[in-house]
């Protein structure tokens, strides 16, 4: 599986998966998968739930658009703490999961914005994301922990 990158024990990061790429995930022992497409994106694979469940595996298709806000951030961040382990986060081609696996990866170590921002600005979709979040809200950071821990 070239296109999945393993970021820690518990979550990979990749593009759109073929399915036999997903068939891989279920004999590797990973337990969900969260697909951030948006159903109208060229490639969106309208059956990949029921191939998924089909494994055995847990699904969740959180539609995140290039322009994603505070509240799609939670959204995100919460299903990624509340679904079972190993877990594969993908987009079309990896740049939506990887900024949001960073970001969730840096909150969840208590890191703020100035210490997230280096790590995630390796992409532009991870800079507009960070903009905009930091316009949403002087202290987003905070504001999305105190919400996550309120869940």
């Amino acid at each position: 599986m070239d296109t999945v990158r393993q970021i820690t024990n518990e979550l990979a990061i990749a593009g759109q998966l073929t399915l036999d790429e997903l068939q891989q995930l279920a004999e590797g022992g990973y337990r969900s998968v969260v697909n951030l497409r948006l159903p109208n994106e060229p490639g969106f694979v309208n059956d990949e739930q029921q191939k998924v469940e089909c494994l055995g595996l847990g699904y969740v298709n959180i539609p995140v658009s290039k322009n994603l806000n505070f509240d799609d951030m939670l959204l995100v961040i919460q299903q990624l703490n509340e679904l079972p382990k190993p877990m594969l986060v993908h987009c079309d081609s990896g740049i939506r999961s990887s900024s949001i696996v960073l970001m969730q990866l840096a909150m969840s170590q208590g890191m703020g914005a100035e210490e997230c921002i280096p790590e995630s600005c390796k992409t532009r979709f991870a800079q507009s994301l960070i903009c905009s979040v930091i316009e949403l809200n002087s202290n987003p950071f905070a504001d999305l922990s105190r919400a996550l821990r309120n869940t």
